[in-house]
């Protein structure tokens, strides 16, 4: 059999290559299929039996997450806030330096015009390196696997050099596979048409976690953060508009169950990050489920429906502290699951609020990657968690 090859040319060196697993969990799941012997038509769903009338419509109403296991060998989805068990973090690297980026030093202003360097205009490589080492080794310490996520070397986005490799959490993983956003903000050239994607391309090849849905059109929408298994909050703002929420809400509801109640957190500014007041364009930034009734919110950032919605369904309010969600985005939050979540250890005070609040506090120092305008969250790439609480259904 002759092998027939394209036009590719020659194999790029190893540090340009996408990054591939040796074995992939798809491949080590295939092998272990491969040594079963016993198979038989007993353990097919619907099968009644030789010469016995079959059902010929049975497979249509057969969910899919019940199949999506036997086929990737592994469970994906993180939709709420049940014990975390997986997640993925990026290895930092020279290229996440923006300071060194060509358009950064032809027009600071225009790459700045939404508020994301106003905190520095340099990072420390070397600092976020172990800084992010720290990160993994803490989710361990709490029972989650860690998967180490690399970029080839000098990544290239639609519009030029990629940028900010190191948001993780771009790519929003529920219950049945990946969605890609469309982010519509000041980097989106360098960081907006392109990252996800290479995220996606990871997560399938590597992990084998499809894409569900791609937000298509001239629709934005980036991701939102979950209070309960059954309420998810989304950002309205200079990331996304009405018109991508439209388009991921069926999606989400498909996957996480047509009771999911979706709340519009309307963002005070055009701006990303406000380094006055700390609003954030995202709504992972400003609220987070602390525990199923708990939730900390940075209030200035916060529309008064999204404030009242939670007040009127009996959320618990804890306020993080001003100071400290301008420099260490203290409102955002990774939930290990409910009452307890990790927090930037520089805010004290809020972190303090919540442990009164009798919630379970981990605490880990992210401050270099708060130089994006970023935090933790941003950082995570959430892939799998064990269902949890519901709040209404």
């Amino acid at each position: 059999m002759t092998e027939i090859f394209g036009d590719e040319g020659p194999a790029l060196p190893e540090n340009r290559r996408s990054q591939s697993y040796p074995i992939t969990e798809y491949d080590e799941h295939q092998e272990n299929l491969r040594k079963k012997s016993n198979w038989s038509l007993k353990d097919v769903p619907f099968y009644r039996g030789k010469g016995k009338p079959q059902d010929p419509l049975a497979w249509h109403d057969f969910d899919y997450l019940d199949v999506y296991q036997k086929v990737y060998g592994r469970r994906c989805g993180s939709a709420g806030i049940g014990k975390l068990r997986e997640v993925a973090i990026v290895v930092p690297g020279p290229d996440d330096e923006y300071s060194n980026h060509p358009y950064f030093h032809q027009d600071k202003e225009y790459m700045n015009r939404d508020g994301f360097f106003l905190l520095s205009d340099k990072l420390d490589i070397e600092k976020l390196k172990d800084e992010a080492a720290a990160f993994g080794a803490k989710f361990e310490e709490n029972g989650v696997k860690v998967h180490w996520l690399r970029f080839p070397e000098k990544p290239m986005a639609a519009y030029g050099p990629m940028m900010n490799m190191h948001s993780a959490a771009e790519l929003m993983v529920v219950p049945g596979g990946g969605i890609i956003g469309k982010k519509s903000y000041a980097l989106s050239p360098t960081a907006g048409y392109g990252r996800t994607e290479y995220f996606a391309r990871w997560a399938l090849w590597n992990l084998g976690i499809p894409v569900l849905y791609t937000v298509t059109g001239e629709a934005c929408w980036v991701m939102g953060n979950w209070l309960a298994d059954d309420v998810f909050i989304n950002g309205i703002g200079i990331e996304g508009d009405w018109r991508g929420l439209e388009q991921v809400a069926p999606v989400l509801k498909r996957a996480c169950g047509e009771e999911l109640q979706i709340i519009s957190c309307v963002a005070p500014s055009w701006k990303y990050f406000d380094k006055h007041t700390g609003a954030n364009t995202h709504a992972g930034m400003v609220v987070s489920g602390l525990d199923l009734n708990k939730v900390l919110v940075h209030t200035p950032g916060v529309d008064f429906n999204t404030l009242a919605w939670l007040k009127k369904n009996g959320y618990r309010i804890i306020e993080a502290d001003l100071e400290e969600q301008i420099k260490h985005s203290a409102a955002a939050i990774v939930s290990l699951g409910p009452g307890i979540v990790m927090m930037h250890a520089r805010a004290r005070k809020t972190i303090a609020a919540v442990r009164k609040a009798g919630v379970e506090v981990v605490a880990i120092d992210y401050d270099e990657y708060n130089k994006y305008g970023a935090a933790i969250t941003c950082a995570t790439m959430l892939l799998d968690r064990d269902p949890g609480p519901r709040k209404f259904s």
